[in-house]
């Protein structure tokens, strides 16, 4: 179901998360790379999956926040399930409290026997409401040799146009070696699609209950984090003014007194300011502690027994 988010939203609501997914080898970092406008992720292409782990990168687009998570190639048939599972947490965590859009990559040429399982097998993790939520990206443009992608596609296999067909008009088509101009030009027309597909949406991003779920146990631990850091600010600072003030009584001069006061007054101030900023950062500390994944993976397979239909209401 798509809803405007689960609780306190804060900075986030200007946000918008993105998640790639595809077979090892269809250019997921180097597609992150092009959105996000640098080199967030390691990109080479080979056969065997570099990306290891969920990875999130983040950059700025037209005044909005973009989060990219990129996944390793764990909806490849040879991977076993279980760090399958795992790897979905970590998404959850990365993206929590949802993706505003779901990114398909595949990569432009022979379509093989593998790479529709592969494809078919993430096709079967989405239900017709998280299929809203799903662009299609292809990858390999510049291999089209100046062709039209409409062309190519009328001499593609029946399989490949089905795919196209089922995303509509959700698709576009990357070269991910493009600079300068071609790259923002292809990066605007990504994020517009995406923009379009959350308005499509009601502006809304993909949420379950697993999000849900994982959001609750996020937003514990942020509340647990943020009182941890008030605490220490408050006995810094009374630490700090109890000194200061003792050594203040001391001067005999009124004029350092008050000038000792106010150095006194406004490292207090510089000290809150950090607090502050601190609080406000704590989802992304709570992000990236690999015992949130943990934990979240624990708490997701004791209600759910396969946690592989991530994008499936449950």
């Amino acid at each position: 179901m798509a809803m405007s988010g689960l609780g306190n939203q804060d900075s986030r609501d200007s946000q918008l998360r993105l998640v790639l997914v595809g077979k090892t080898g269809a250019g997921k970092s180097a597609t992150g790379n092009s959105i996000l406008g640098k080199n967030a992720f390691h990109s080479n292409i080979a056969a065997k999956s570099i990306t290891k782990v969920c990875e999130k990168g983040s950059s700025t687009w037209s005044g909005r926040e973009i989060a990219v998570v990129d996944t390793p190639g764990i909806f490849d048939t040879e991977v076993p399930a279980a760090d399958t599972d795992r790897e979905i947490a970590h998404c959850i965590v990365l993206t929590s409290p949802g993706p505003h859009a779901v990114l398909l990559v595949v990569r432009l040429g022979p379509y093989t026997w593998e790479e529709q399982k592969a494809v078919k097998k993430m096709l079967t993790m989405f239900d017709s409401e998280a299929r809203r939520y799903m662009i299609l990206i292809f990858t390999g443009k510049d291999n089209l040799d100046g062709m039209e992608f409409h062309d190519y596609l009328k001499e593609a296999p029946e399989v490949f146009q089905d795919l196209v067909a089922e995303f509509r008009d959700h698709h576009c088509v990357h070269n991910n070696k493009a600079t300068g101009a071609e790259q923002e030009a292809q990066r605007a027309e990504l994020l517009d699609m995406v923009q379009r597909v959350a308005r499509e949406n009601g502006g809304g991003f993909y949420t379950n209950r697993m999000f849900q779920t994982a959001e609750v146990e996020i937003q514990t631990q942020i509340q647990v984090i943020q009182e941890q850091i008030r605490a220490e600010l408050e006995r810094e600072k009374r630490q700090l003014r109890e000194e200061s003030e003792e050594n203040i009584r001391k001067l005999e001069d009124e004029q350092e007194q008050k000038m000792r006061k106010a150095e006194m007054e406004h490292t207090l101030a510089e000290r809150e300011r950090v607090c502050v900023v601190r609080q406000q950062n704590a989802r992304t500390e709570v992000q990236s502690r690999s015992g949130t994944v943990d934990s979240i993976w624990r708490r997701l397979r004791g209600i759910w027994s396969d946690i592989s239909s991530l994008f499936k209401e449950h």
